[in-house]
């Protein structure tokens, strides 16, 4: 199960799902890439995991990480852009609730509206 496929919907007018097929081990990073993007303009999901001791405390930093490329009009030119989302837990809170408050808050927080104004600077 670890290695499974991971199907996302995007968030177009018409959303498409996009299913992630795992393709390496880079590090502590678990790399899946959507198949169906053309090699000009690859679409990969990037999970990692590790943990540390911050002031004597074992933390888990954990990664979800979403990686575009997408063509400038010229339809040459590649740019890429990236989303991540990054959690620290002490060990000793990690909970299927907390879990559960923190998917809350981002899934509420990174609304259409609110991540087109986040990408443009805004902070409200």
């Amino acid at each position: 199960m670890a290695l499974t496929d991971i199907t996302l919907a995007d968030g177009q007018g018409t959303p498409v799902n996009h299913t992630f097929t795992y393709i390496s081990n880079a590090g502590n990073r678990v790399v899946r890439a959507d198949f169906s993007q053309s090699a000009e303009t690859p679409l990969q999901l990037s999970m990692a995991h590790q943990s540390s001791k911050k002031a004597g405390t074992s933390v888990g930093s954990h990664l979800a990480r979403i990686d575009f490329t997408v063509l400038d009009t010229d339809g040459i030119t590649p740019y890429q852009a990236n989303i991540r989302v990054m959690a620290d837990i002490p060990a000793k809170i990690a909970s299927d609730a907390l879990a559960d408050d923190m998917a809350a808050y981002i899934r509420n927080l990174f609304t259409s509206a609110r991540c087109r104004a986040w990408i443009k600077g805004g902070v409200d």
